[in-house]
């Protein structure tokens, strides 16, 4: 009985509970006062700390987000204001620097002016608006155009268009004077091949009756065009050098960042991963940057209007043609990737096209570490723009009405907390291009000399102890490449670097054009017009492995569309090897 009068742990615990809690004490009374305070003492004391720490850091917040929305507000409020006040130090600077500048040397003073006129006409297009001038200049132009050429059908037009642009070409190409060793027949050699391929493109055209030879017509005059500025003309060929050393000097600070990880031993070695791979991961990351100050968007929206308007096509093709020499053939069509699922089969192939005619500025370096023109490099890629689409338009005609018909328009992306978050996401956006990259040199390189022991081994058996995969693609493309214009000693090198950059890829073929690889130089072999065809028939990302990476970037993008795409893309990639072979004929016939 003793023992179940004493109370139990349970019993124990809950006294002590309710002796804390109401003040209450076995003890005596003074005790019990104690006790009584010392436990109310201590709620109101761990009450007050909980209140101390959280109220003082919730009021803080609220007074830097009052802060920083009433700084917005200011900013906003007064922007002309500082625009204003930017552009005037801004002027300042460059007055002053062009009178204190002792040395005046054209190479050092002309990219100052450059970036000066740059700068000052994005401001005063902030100021200016475009719309209204643009608006009137499209209604007159309407209105002149309506008038006169309403009058003429559709069918005398595309006449007439076409054979002002037969004359201009020949008249063009047979009157420019000739380089030693050249002849007006080697000339005549490459317009028969732009003949042919424009035939045979038209021969396979998916609708021949819808092709807008508007789109055609243009795309070609604008090629030639730029290709006689480029090689006729002093100041093109100066504009375009500069730009080419403004490029390559631009992307020679990746070396910066490569030499403090590997060192500058490893960077004498001119080994492709050192030369290569940081120069995409810098490129990558300043086009992120850029993009996050909205400065890209800005160029590809004027230079996109410019496309939509001369050549007649939609918003979303003339974007990402824009875009292709600059951002890549996987990156291109983020700009527009709202509009992928609403797309015509036919603007696919022309976005598609594009990225296949053209190479980005993300390798552009590495091409020219291997040996290859930077001005070539340049001129191939802005070449190749215009007739990606005319080609494109050719091989899979419009027949629907694009979303995106008379309008430019960029998709809206997720933007980035700052220019670091924005250097990151690009620099990661690099690391995973140069390990694509990596892992498509390693598998091609390895899979064509396996391939070719492998012929080699069989060919002894027939009498054939040189067979290559290389000798074979040559007789594949030898009558192309003869269409071209290359000479014909030259033929059957060219003709087995065209093969080989379809079937694996540009750098492998630019590598072996320049002896990159360990072997002779093929270069060495050429004459300088074969040498220079060579080079600009190379220029693009048309091959197999491309297909397969074009196929999986649109289709994460545009699920629905992944069918499409899978259809469309090995007539995209032949077609796009074909604009860039077409920029390497119409530079053959001027120079």
């Amino acid at each position: 009985m003793a023992f179940d009068l004493l109370p139990g742990p349970e019993t124990q615990n809950a006294t002590r509970r309710q002796s804390l809690g109401d003040g209450a004490s076995t003890t005596t009374p003074e005790g019990s006062v104690a006790a009584g305070f010392g436990a109310a003492g201590i709620d109101k004391e761990k009450a007050q700390t909980r209140e101390a720490d959280t109220r003082p850091i919730d009021q803080d917040d609220s007074d830097s987000d009052k802060r920083t929305t009433r700084l917005k507000e200011i900013l906003k409020k007064y922007k002309p204001w500082w625009v204003a006040v930017i552009w005037a130090l801004v002027t300042a600077f460059f007055i002053a620097g062009l009178a204190l500048k002792k040395k005046t040397q054209s190479s050092d003073v002309l990219p100052f002016i450059f970036l000066y006129v740059f700068v000052s006409g994005r401001i005063a297009f902030y100021y200016i608006p475009t719309q209204p001038l643009t608006s009137r200049i499209e209604h007159a132009w309407n209105g002149v155009s309506g008038a006169v050429v309403s009058r003429v059908s559709k069918r005398i037009r595309y006449l007439l268009g076409g054979s002002a642009l037969l004359a201009l070409v020949l008249s063009v190409s047979l009157s420019l004077p000739l380089q030693e060793g050249e002849s007006r027949l080697a000339r005549m050699q490459s317009f028969l091949g732009i003949v042919v391929i424009t035939s045979l493109l038209v021969a396979t055209s998916r609708h021949r009756r819808y092709i807008n030879w508007r789109t055609v017509i243009v795309g070609y005059l604008l090629q030639f065009c730029l290709g006689c500025i480029v090689m006729k003309t002093k100041w093109g060929s100066d504009l375009f050098t500069w730009l080419a050393n403004i490029a390559s000097g631009f992307l020679a600070f990746s070396r910066y960042g490569a030499g403090l990880l590997f060192g500058q031993a490893a960077l004498d070695s001119h080994a492709i991963a050192v030369t290569m791979f940081p120069v995409i991961i810098f490129f990558a990351s300043f086009v992120q940057v850029m993009y996050y100050l909205g400065a890209v968007q800005w160029l590809l929206k004027r230079m996109g209007w410019f496309f939509y308007k001369v050549l007649d096509t939609s918003g979303a093709e003339a974007i990402v043609a824009s875009a292709s020499p600059f951002i890549g053939q996987s990156e291109n069509t983020l700009l527009v990737k709202d509009y992928l699922e609403h797309m015509t089969n036919s603007e696919l192939h022309a976005c598609m096209t594009a990225g296949f005619a053209t190479i980005s500025g993300s390798v552009f370096q590495a091409y020219v570490s291997l040996g290859v023109d930077a001005k070539n490099l340049i001129t191939a890629c802005i070449m190749s723009i215009p007739c990606s689409l005319a080609l494109s338009k050719i091989r899979y005609p419009e027949r629907e009405e694009p979303l995106t018909r008379g309008k430019v328009v960029l998709s809206k992306r997720e933007k980035e907390a700052n220019v670091l978050h924005a250097m990151g996401n690009g620099a990661a956006t690099g690391i995973h291009l140069s390990l694509l990259i990596l892992a498509t040199i390693i598998g091609m390189v390895s899979l064509i000399y396996a391939i070719n022991f492998l012929l080699t081994w069989l060919g002894q058996f027939v009498g054939i102890p040189d067979l290559t995969l290389e000798l074979i693609l040559g007789y594949i493309f030898y009558p192309l490449t003869w269409l071209l214009g290359v000479p014909g000693p030259d033929v059957l090198a060219v003709s087995k670097l065209l093969g080989l950059k379809l079937v694996s890829n540009e750098f492998v073929a630019y590598s072996q054009l320049t002896g990159a690889t360990g072997q002779p130089p093929i270069q060495a072999q050429l004459s300088n017009r074969g040498l220079m065809i060579a080079q600009f028939s190379l220029a693009g990302f048309a091959n197999t492995g491309s297909v397969a990476q074009v196929i999986a970037a649109i289709g994460s993008l545009a699920p629905t569309r992944k069918g499409d795409v899978s259809r469309l893309a090995l007539s995209a990639c032949l077609t796009g090897a074909i604009a860039t072979m077409m920029t390497a004929a119409i530079v053959s016939m001027i120079v």
